[in-house]
């Protein structure tokens, strides 16, 4: 895999003043072992200092007579060289890319499908089994946080044992404040349970909506039918509810259900960046100039872009480097989410994309 330019004479001085003084990335090959990888908002001036020719008993570092080829590619956002860096750390060092690039998987929320009784619980590892995975969130309190939230709204289990059922079994504070079904007692049918883990997929996999409507529905037949303290029990479960979906992150969605576009600056002069989400995975960025036809053509990129799946490893790596961007106090660029390919926001985009060319000239080009 090789970066766009190379530079044939780089022991040449001149030849490196010649690098453009922007964003990129950059590849120094050596004789033996693997490549040196970096980015830089100057690609000159960082190639300039670390190619240097040796002067005197100098201690500082040079790869100058080390070197044996120098690529770079240029790029237009921070996000744009992090994908890209990533994807050439991967094909350059595959067994140690994620510590080269000091990659940390996001937290989940993953529903444990395959237990008798299943449950909640927090991991950083996406896997094909059968379960529900929820996310990603910036950091495991603010998993641990929506997870104690939207579970007060149901009555499935917190306890991690793997349960026997039993009448004589202690139980637990949730099953006295009656905040769970409590299986472990008997108190509930295997059917009555699933029946309440089905409620929990529904609530994450609809965003919420599912128990917002059936909340919304029952206050007003209960306040139309003069039920008052009904209704005021659905409007404090519907207020509840619009709580514990607001503690959630702007990325967290049901995984299969994480779609949306990342729009970043070009380094192309009144070009938009654009790197479409499907399912979690990070699709080939696509350059788009910001013109009159820009809507036309974001419109056509759904019928002509391969969609694909990745891997559940790789998806985490995707899923981390989107999650490091969106969460970083310099983040440049915007994130549009949509729910299904069937009704993407084409117009949401391109005004996006046009905002971000409109004030490229005013962001700021450090890495």
């Amino acid at each position: 895999m090789k970066l766009s330019t190379e530079l044939p004479n780089w022991q040449d001085q001149s030849v490196l003043q010649s690098v453009p003084a922007t964003s990129g990335i950059f590849c120094i090959g050596f004789s033996e072992g693997q490549p040196y990888l970096g980015k830089s908002a100057n690609l000159r001036r960082r190639l300039l200092r670390i190619l240097r020719p040796p002067i005197g008993s100098s201690y500082r570092l040079t790869l100058y007579k080390i070197a044996r080829s120098v690529q770079y590619q240029i790029t237009g956002s921070r996000f744009e060289s992090d994908w890209l860096l990533y994807q050439i750390a991967r094909h350059y060092r595959p067994e140690d890319y994620r510590n080269y690039l000091k990659l940390k998987p996001p937290t989940f929320i993953k529903v444990l499908l395959n237990n008798r009784y299943p449950r909640t619980c927090l991991t950083k590892r996406l896997t094909r089994s059968k379960g529900l995975f929820y996310g990603p969130f910036s950091s495991r309190s603010a998993a641990e946080q929506f997870q104690n939230e939207f579970l007060d709204l149901f009555l499935v289990r917190r306890c991690t044992e793997n349960l026997d059922p039993s009448p004589d079994h202690p139980g637990c504070v949730y099953g006295e404040l009656e905040l769970c079904l409590r299986p472990c007692q008997t108190a509930c049918s295997d059917a009555d349970y699933l029946q309440e883990v089905r409620r929990v997929q529904q609530f994450l996999q609809s965003d919420g909506d599912t128990l917002l409507k059936q909340a919304q529905t029952a206050r007003d037949r209960d306040s139309a039918a003069m039920e008052f303290e009904s209704a005021a029990r659905h409007h404090d479960l519907l207020n509840k509810t619009r709580a514990a979906l607001r503690s959630r992150g702007e990325l967290s969605r049901e995984i299969r259900n994480l779609n949306g576009s990342i729009l970043q600056c070009s380094s192309i002069d009144s070009c938009i960046e654009i790197t479409f989400l499907y399912k979690g995975s990070l699709q080939p960025s696509i350059c788009l100039p910001c013109n009159d036809k820009l809507l036309t053509r974001i419109r056509e990129l759904q019928k002509e872009t391969s969609w694909a799946e990745a891997k559940p490893a790789e998806k985490m790596d995707h899923l981390a480097l989107l999650q490091r961007w969106h969460s970083s106090s310099f983040r440049q660029g915007e994130y549009v989410p949509f729910k299904d390919l069937d009704h993407p926001p084409h117009r949401k985009i391109a005004n996006a994309a046009r905002r971000i060319v409109g004030n490229k000239s005013s962001q700021p080009g450090l890495l």
